[in-house]
């Protein structure tokens, strides 16, 4: 069996100090935009919480903005956990790609029609979430398409099993 590792999640530290002197040197170079700068400095420097708008622009950061946005992310990571950045091994395992919704969330979604469209029986579900533990990994992801008539009780079945 697999057991997901315990996580503790906070956005940002309350009071992030701004900087380190690389980090400051960044942001007070003439190639960063004055909105790059202000939504950073209001991270760092007084621990703001960014708005929708302040997202999209550092969304679109490329060059030299986007240099400083990552300098300033490795910054609260350093500030927030110290130097050791850890990740999850996992494997998603999508038991059926059939699905009412053709949404367009997922390319690969099939109607239960289409000739590409597969259900993976319990059994293999099972055995590649076991190849899954013996690579290493320490969390897998079930997961589907919206199959019409799927029995809700699928889900429990399979985590059970």
């Amino acid at each position: 069996r697999l057991h997901a590792p315990k996580v503790r999640h906070r956005l940002l530290p309350r009071s992030v100090r701004c900087c380190s002197s690389s980090v400051e040197a960044l942001l007070a170079g003439p190639r960063v935009s004055a909105e790059v700068r202000r939504v950073v400095d209001g991270l760092l420097g007084k621990g703001q919480e960014i708005s929708a708008a302040d997202a999209e622009v550092l969304f679109r950061a490329t060059g030299p903005d986007l240099t400083v946005l990552a300098s300033a992310a490795d910054e609260v990571r350093r500030s927030t956990v110290g130097g050791e950045v850890t990740y999850v091994v996992n494997r998603n395992i999508n038991f059926t790609n059939v699905c009412v919704k053709r949404c367009g969330f997922c390319a690969f979604s099939r109607t239960g029609v289409d000739h590409e469209g597969y259900y993976l029986p319990q059994e293999e579900v099972l055995r590649r979430a076991a190849e899954a533990a013996a690579l290493g990994a320490t969390e897998v992801c079930i997961q589907a398409g919206l199959p019409p008539n799927m029995d809700g009780k699928l889900y429990s079945e399979i985590g059970r099993a």
